[in-house]
């Protein structure tokens, strides 16, 4: 179970986990950027993206926030192919997403990428921060 707080002396939210079973991640907003961001570590599930997904989009709602970084580098399983596939496809069209990958992440998150570029989607996998963080920062 996910909870959400407000830390008002940092001006952001936090995603905090409850319960060791929670997935493996960290979300938050941070208002001075005007950024949700992921930190995202371990084996990921199709579930844990489905929850991630809702909480963007709470936060988009609350906050208006429309970008979203995610530093996926520590990730070591991704969920299956198809539902990376339903996951790209079903991506709102006003959050724009950039995904920060490294060596070690699964190679299937690139099936996002793909997925998102075809169905003309605001979503881009990186291997760079600065990179990822210029796309950001393009007008919509």
């Amino acid at each position: 179970m996910q909870s959400m707080v407000y830390n008002k002396e940092r001006n952001y939210d936090i995603a905090a986990a409850d319960d060791p079973d929670a997935m493996p991640e960290e979300l938050t907003y941070d208002s001075s950027a005007g950024l949700i961001r992921i930190r995202a570590w371990g084996d990921e599930t199709i579930l844990d993206w489905t929850e991630s997904k809702r909480e963007i989009m709470r936060l988009h709602k609350k906050y208006n926030a429309s970008r979203l970084f995610v530093d996926a580098r520590e990730m070591l399983a991704a969920p299956s192919v198809l539902d990376i596939l339903d996951f790209g496809d079903t991506w709102p069209q006003d959050v724009r997403a950039a995904i920060l990958i490294g060596k070690s992440t699964p190679e299937d998150v690139m099936f996002l990428d793909a997925t998102a570029t075809f169905r003309h989607k605001p979503m881009r996998i990186f291997y760079d921060e600065k990179e990822a963080m210029n796309y950001l920062r393009q007008p919509t």
